[in-house]
């Protein structure tokens, strides 16, 4: 048992403009104590058009608890993590270098190392731009230093010039006192032009010129507001082409100057307006967007408009007329669209009947989706437009140039530029071609600032690439220039990395269809993905024990030179089915034995006081049970009549002071009660949950379904939130949406079966018995982590079930030993959101003996399965035959041992009457426990029969 736990501090860092400042002081808070920035250094090397930097970021931890940090920034699209080190959480220890792993295996070892109190740290993509690292532990009064390389390249202004502030990431960022953010960086012999500082701060800085290049340097302090260090130097006006040496392979990346004519777009005979008014909409520039369409409207002077709001689901088109530039009524309807719900990509899409040759649609999104099916191509020209700092830019690049169109980046882009790209036809790229040259890749098909950037690999010297453009007059131009082949052994792979990211992002536009070879590129060159991350381990033994290949050195000799062994899937699948076979056929003799139903003569007493934590396998020996019989291997049955069950749920009734309000308004003002408390609680899963609640009582049902989507933009990548998301959806008798999310979890954690359970489930509650049979097999025949202990039993029961009530099912995969339908009159199932947690089920019958841990038989045949003391459930009650009477159902929630601080812990039951017979009733109840011992119930079962079934 553990005797402390950690708590986990959100360090968001804005990585792309200044206006992340207006955010507020994002910085690691737990307990009201502030993890301190005690330094930044930021070491840019500019090339041409790329520069390539090393960020290093400086954390103390000023408490007495050790703590695990989780820093959350977003990157420009342009910007790729390509590597990150983390200091030794002791003196002494190894700087610990970080290597590509599977996305879901990293995952799973940094959780798993962090159960042992070891030293992980984790880098993935969260979603769309958004990264996120772990680290593991901070030791109180200790600092670690996390280094984060990136590369990106240059766009040069309207007038040629480079600009680059590499203090951008950090303007909200304040440090202790005398706390400063260091710059110190070099070209490679480029001129620079002007090295400025911020105006009214002190600072020093000081710029050196050399044969080998220019070096500079300076420093701002972090204890005081400031906007940002700005680098400018003159844009070279030729083709560049870097080339780099990388495993065997030669790679090159060029930046290359498009010529060709620009005309005047046709004007759009209409123009459909797809206003993503998604919850996560309200973090976007309005002002930007409106001066955008302004700009535009009055360009085109007269045209109509169709407006689609577009959130979990995309609302009527409403017409709009616009004359003389005037389009207030359209912008009024803006100004006062509330934003709220989840962003569902099927939703921005033109209505039906839409369209004509010339017509074209706008798209404003921050092209973040967490909900319904993919996006549509669209029928017409599609410019995507977006202005927040959180966004999929690669989606939103994918669809414009899929349909003919442009993607928009308002946080880098003018008005006046914006303008010029919707209503001008410039030059853009056809085709790639070349000799001596594989997997030609460009970033995009349109030219920025009148220059292409496009990858490849050199296969021969004398290698050549041709680009094939068009320009807005339709004269098609082919522009040809010579790669070399480098073979430089100790170059920095900068070239191979930059193909590697535009490769994936190319492939990323259908990423289901690409999963492997995402993978692959990302383990191969180190960069993430939504495939990859990086993980950083500091013992050898958990490089053996996980199988993770160590960086090159010391540690990949020792690795090599033993063989790792595999204790993570330490039963072959066959064990795994013989050892199923086994304990199924002890759960059946407990079926086929007779208990009695009287009186129990001396009630067990139960115990007081605390209970131990069972830190590994299961320790409670079996229920007893009769000698096994051999397991029916015929057709499963489901002819036996349960008893007469009513089941009563305690009616949840949260106690939260926004709720009120929300209750007692007339339904018609129902929502703009909701909208009016939102802002203060935009941030509590609780809330949505609560809210969406009284809608769904009041029969308001869509809207419901809206306030509760937005649980999903919330945390698109927290298993947590996506499965309390699921649970209640399935509540509320949505299976078809919870699988979206139930899918996103499966994604992120295929190593923990109760993801694969809960989709399974759902896919039975929504009628699709086959594919809920395929889910609950691979959890019963596949071996998993000791803290699942049962699940594997518990799934087959539910399959056994399912496969009983269905018409026709296909079963020729499974073994039939583990054919039998074992109908019960009770059955009751706790799950619950969380890992590292541990929840108890207690079920009491009428003889007043209760069903738990500690006593898992009860007199009259009541049978509990295993404790899961490691999380996420599930625990099952089941009784064959009940005695009529009250059986009374408690969850407590003994505690937890995570490395996170949550205020609650939500569970889901299943009650189930008549279990795996045709007269099946089941109902659902989500709850929320709030503290540990707490002990709560949820619900009864009145049985009304004599026990006999008959």
């Amino acid at each position: 048992m553990r005797t402390w736990f950690t708590v986990t501090a959100l360090f968001v860092l804005a990585f792309w403009q200044p206006a992340a400042a207006q955010t507020g002081n994002p910085i690691i808070k737990t307990n009201g104590q502030a993890v301190e920035v005690c330094g930044i250094w930021i070491k840019p090397r500019l090339y041409a058009r790329t520069v390539v930097t090393q960020t290093e970021i400086c954390l103390e931890n000023p408490n007495t608890v050790p703590l695990e940090g989780e820093l959350r920034f977003p990157l420009r699209e342009s910007q790729t993590v390509t590597g990150f080190t983390l200091s030794p959480a002791v003196e002494g220890g190894p700087v610990m270098q970080a290597v590509p792993v599977p996305k879901a295996k990293g995952t799973k070892v940094f959780e798993a190392i962090e159960r042992t109190m070891a030293d992980p740290a984790l880098m993935e993509r969260a979603e769309g731009n958004i990264y996120s690292l772990r680290v593991y532990p901070l030791m109180p009064k200790v600092k670690r230093v996390v280094t984060v390389a990136t590369t990106e390249p240059v766009v040069a202004d309207a007038k040629g010039m480079n600009r680059f502030d590499p203090t951008l990431a950090f303007a909200a960022i304040r440090g202790g006192k005398n706390t400063v953010l260091s710059v110190e960086g070099d070209t490679a012999g480029i001129p620079i032009g002007a090295l400025r500082f911020d105006p009214g701060y002190k600072h020093t800085g000081f710029v050196r010129t050399s044969p080998e290049g220019t070096t500079f340097s300076g420093f701002l302090p972090l204890d005081k507001p400031r906007t940002g260090l700005r680098i400018d130097w003159t844009a070279p006006g030729g083709d560049s082409v870097i080339g780099s040496w990388f495993e065997r392979r030669s790679y090159f990346t060029a930046d290359v100057a498009i010529s060709g004519a620009s005309v005047p777009r046709p004007a759009p005979a209409a123009v459909a307006l797809i206003w993503d008014a998604s919850g996560s909409g309200a973090m976007r520039d309005h002002a930007r967007e409106f001066a955008v369409l302004d700009a535009y409207f009055r360009k085109l002077g007269r045209t109509e408009v169709t407006l689609v709001l577009a959130r979990d689901r995309a609302e009527a088109p409403r017409s709009f007329a616009v004359a003389d530039g005037d389009w207030s009524d359209l912008r009024k309807v803006l100004e006062a669209t509330p934003y709220d719900g989840a962003s569902n990509p099927a939703a921005w899409m033109v209505p039906q009947g839409f369209g004509g040759d010339t017509s074209v649609a706008l798209l404003v999104s921050d092209g973040l989706a967490n909900w319904g099916a993919a996006a549509a191509r669209f029928p017409v020209t599609l410019f995507t437009l977006n202005t927040s700092p959180q966004a999929d830019a690669g989606r939103l690049r994918h669809m414009a140039e899929a349909a003919n169109g442009q993607y928009l980046d308002l946080t880098i882009l003018s008005t006046e530029q914006a303008l010029a790209d919707l209503t001008t036809l410039r030059p853009r790229l056809v085709a790639l071609t070349g000799d001596a040259v594989d997997d030609l890749v460009a970033a995009s098909v349109h030219p920025e600032s009148g220059r292409l950037a496009l990858a490849g690999v050199v296969t021969g010297p004398k290698a050549s690439v041709t680009v094939e453009t068009v320009d807005g007059a339709g004269k098609v131009s082919r522009k040809l220039f010579s790669v070399p082949l480098t073979e430089d052994r100790d170059s920095d792979g900068f070239a191979a990395k930059r193909w590697a990211s535009l490769r994936i992002a190319s492939l990323q536009s259908d990423g289901n269809r690409h999963r492997a070879e995402i993978l692959r590129l990302g383990e191969t060159f180190g960069v993430i993905s939504d495939e990859t991350s990086l993980l950083a381990l500091e013992r050898l033994e958990d490089f053996l024990r996980y199988k993770v290949m160590p960086p090159p050195g010391d540690m990949r000799v020792a690795y090599l030179n033993r063989a790792p062994s595999d204790p993570l899937n330490p039963k072959t699948d066959t064990a795994q089915i013989e050892g199923l076979v086994r304990r199924f056929g002890e759960l059946t003799a407990w079926w086929e034995r007779d208990f009695p139903k009287g009186e129990k003569p001396k009630p067990k007493p139960e115990p007081e006081g605390d209970r131990a934590v069972a830190t590994g396998a299961a320790v409670m020996a079996p229920p007893p049970v009769a000698k096994p019989s051999a397991v029916s291997s015929g057709p499963p049955s489901s002819t036996a009549k349960p008893a007469a069950v009513e089941i009563h749920l305690r009616k949840w009734e949260p106690n939260a002071p926004y709720l009120s309000s929300i209750k007692e308004a007339a339904a018609e003002q129902r929502y703009d009660a909701y909208l009016a408390q939102r802002a203060a609680y935009a941030n509590s899963t609780a809330f949505f949950i609560d809210a969406a609640d009284i809608f769904f009582a009041a029969g308001q049902d869509d809207v419901a379904v809206r306030v509760l989507s937005n649980v999903a933009e919330l945390g698109w990548s927290n298993r947590s939130l996506l499965r309390i998301l699921a649970y209640r959806l399935l509540q509320s008798g949505r299976p078809d949406l919870a699988m979206t999310p139930l899918t996103r979890v499966r994604d992120l954690a295929p190593e923990e079966p109760q993801s694969w359970r809960d989709l399974g489930l759902a896919h039975a509650a929504a009628g699709d018995t086959q594919e809920a049979v395929n889910f609950l097999w691979h959890v019963a025949s596949h071996p998993w982590d000791w803290r699942f202990a049962d699940i594997d039993l518990i799934s087959l029961g539910e399959l056994n079930a399912l496969a009983a009530r269905a018409k026709t099912v296909d079963l020729s995969g499974i073994d039939p030993r583990l054919l039998r339908n074992l109908p019960v009159d009770l059955r009751t199932v706790l799950t619950w959101d969380a890992d590292n947690t541990d929840m108890d089920l207690w079920v009491t019958d009428p003889n007043g003996e209760s069903a738990f841990y500690a006593n898992r038989l009860t007199y009259q045949g009541g049978h509990m399965s295993r404790d899961f003391t490691g999380g996420l459930g599930p625990e099952e009650f089941m009784l064959k035959r009940a005695k009529a009477g009250t059986y009374e159902v408690r969850v407590k929630f003994y505690g937890h041992n995570q490395q996170v601080l949550s205020p609650y812990t939500t569970v889901m039951m299943k009650f189930s009457s008549g279990f795996g017979t045709d007269g099946q009733k089941d109902q659902d109840i989500v709850l929320r426990l709030s503290g540990r011992g707490e002990s709560v119930f949820v619900g009864t079962f009145e049985v009304k029969g004599d026990g006999s079934g008959q």
